[in-house]
C-alpha cells in the first residue's frame, strides 16, 4: 500500500517541482528576450531621433546604417526594386561593416515590406529595421541583431538542457520529501495496526479466562459455590481487568471531546497531590518503598479536578508499580511565574531508549507481562499525555537504565 503511495507522491512532487523550474526558466527565457527586445528598439530609436550625420559620433559603433530619400523618389524606387536603388538614397553608417551591395539588398527588402517596423533575414543575417516619413524625407534605420538573437536563441539551448538535466535531481528530490512525508503516515498507520492488535489481544485474554473458567463451573453443576470459589475470583479478576480497560478507553476518548476552557475551577493542586500519594499509602508500605515529598504549598491552577486527579495517580501509580521493594519515590510539585511542574521519579529497572518515544502510545507496555500482572490497562500514561495537552502543557520522560525514570509535567500558567 505504501509503496504505492510513494510511487504516487513521487510523481506528482516530480511534477509539481519540474513545473515549478520550468516557470523559472520560463521567466528568465522572457525577462531577457523582452530586455533584447527593448534593446534593439532604444537603440533604433536613438539614432532614429538625431541627425543623419551624427549617427558616426556615438561611442557605442553598433553594426548599423541609415538611409534617407525624399517621398517622391521612394515610391518611385518602390516600382523598381528589383534593380540597383542603392544610388537613390542617401547612406550614413554607423560602422565600416557594411558593403554597397549588402546595403543595396537590405533596402530593396525594405523599401518590397509593407511594414513600417519588421525583422528580415537577407544572406543569412538578420536586421531589424524601422521606416518613418519625417515632412517630405523618408528615413530608413537598420540595425544588424543577429548577434543578439543568436545570444536569445544560446539561452534557449541553454535552459532547455538545465531543464533535461534537473530531471535526475528533481526525482531524488521528490524522493526525499516523499519518503519525509509518508513516513510519519506510515508509522502511525503501524501504530494504528499494532493499537488494534493489541486491543483484541487485551479483549481476548480476560474474555478467553472467563469463559474457561465458566465452563469449569459448568462441569462441577452439583459442587456448592463455596468449593467453586477459586474459578469465581479467577473470572472476576478477569472480568475486572476487562472493565477497567474499556473504561480508561472511554475515559481517553472523553478528554479527547473535553473542553479545556468549560467549566474550569481553581484547583488546589498542592492538596490534590499530597491526598493522592496519601491514598497509595498501604501500596507504597506494602513494598516498602520510602516516598520523598517536596510539594510546595498554595499551588493552584484554572482546570478541572477529575482530569487533573486522574493525571496526578496514573503518573504515581505508574511510578508504584515499576519501583522494586525497598525503592524510592520521589514526588515534587513547583510553581513560578511560567508554569507549573509536577516531577514523580522511581528507581528501578528503567526503560530502554528505543522504548521511551513510545511510552504514550496507547496500551504500549515495556513489561508486558508485569503489568498484565499487577493490572495494568497500558492507557495510564496515554490518559496522563492527553490530559496534560489539553491545557497546553507537555510531558517528558527520562530514565536510566538500571538506576531510575523520571516523568515531568509543565503546564504553562
Amino acid at each position: 500500500m505504501f509503496r504505492a503511495l510513494r510511487r504516487e507522491f513521487t510523481t506528482v512532487n516530480m511534477l509539481l517541482i519540474f513545473l515549478l523550474v520550468c516557470t523559472v526558466m520560463l521567466s528568465f527565457y522572457f525577462v531577457n528576450r523582452i530586455r533584447t527586445e527593448l534593446s534593439i528598439s532604444e537603440s533604433i530609436s536613438f539614432y532614429m531621433s538625431r541627425p543623419i550625420d551624427d549617427i558616426r559620433n556615438s561611442a557605442e559603433n553598433p553594426r548599423l546604417f541609415i538611409s534617407e530619400i525624399d517621398v517622391g523618389t521612394y515610391n518611385y524606387v518602390r516600382r523598381v526594386v528589383d534593380s540597383n536603388i542603392f544610388k537613390y538614397f542617401r547612406t550614413l553608417y554607423a560602422n565600416d561593416s557594411f558593403s554597397s551591395h549588402q546595403t543595396n539588398d537590405i533596402l530593396s527588402h525594405v523599401v518590397s515590406d509593407p511594414d513600417d517596423v519588421s525583422t528580415i533575414v537577407v544572406d543569412g543575417r538578420q536586421y531589424r529595421y524601422v521606416r518613418q516619413s519625417i515632412g517630405n524625407m523618408m528615413r530608413i534605420a537598420v540595425l544588424d541583431i543577429t548577434s543578439s538573437m543568436e545570444s536569445v536563441r544560446s539561452a534557449e539551448v541553454v535552459l532547455l538542457m538545465i531543464g533535461v538535466a534537473s530531471l535526475i535531481p528533481v526525482f531524488f528530490i521528490s524522493r526525499f520529501i516523499t519518503n519525509r512525508s509518508v513516513r510519519p503516515i506510515e508509522t502511525m498507520y503501524d501504530r494504528q495496526m499494532s493499537f488494534f492488535s493489541d486491543i483484541a489481544h487485551e479483549l481476548r485474554t480476560p474474555l478467553t479466562v472467563a469463559i474457561t473458567n465458566l465452563a469449569v463451573l459448568e462441569s462441577h453443576r452439583a459442587e456448592s459455590v463455596e468449593s467453586q470459589q477459586k474459578w469465581i475470583d479467577f473470572m472476576k479478576f478477569q472480568l475486572n481487568r476487562l472493565t477497567r480497560l474499556v473504561n480508561d478507553m472511554l475515559f481517553l476518548e472523553s478528554v479527547d471531546a473535553w473542553d479545556p476552557y468549560e467549566g474550569l475551577e481553581q484547583v488546589d493542586l498542592s492538596s490534590l497531590v499530597d491526598r493522592c500519594v496519601k491514598s497509595m499509602g498501604a501500596l507504597i508500605e506494602e513494598k516498602r518503598i520510602t516516598l520523598i515529598t517536596n510539594i510546595q504549598e498554595a499551588v493552584f491552577m484554572n482546570a478541572h479536578g477529575e482530569l487533573m486527579t486522574r493525571l496526578i495517580s496514573v503518573l504515581v501509580d505508574n511510578a508504584i508499580k515499576y519501583t522494586p521493594e525497598g525503592g524510592v519515590i520521589s514526588v515534587s510539585l513547583s510553581q513560578s511565574v511560567a508554569a507549573t511542574v509536577l516531577t514523580v521519579e522511581n528507581t528501578g529497572e528503567g526503560i530502554e531508549p528505543e522504548n521511551l518515544n513510545r511510552v504514550f502510545d496507547r496500551l504500549f507496555r515495556v513489561s508486558k507481562s508485569r503489568s498484565r500482572d499487577e493490572g495494568g490497562s497500558g492507557l495510564g500514561l496515554a490518559i496522563a499525555k492527553s490530559v496534560v495537552e489539553k491545557y497546553g502543557g507537555s510531558i517528558s520522560v527520562d530514565s536510566k537504565v538500571g538506576e531510575k525514570t523520571t516523568f515531568q509535567v509543565r503546564i504553562p500558567r
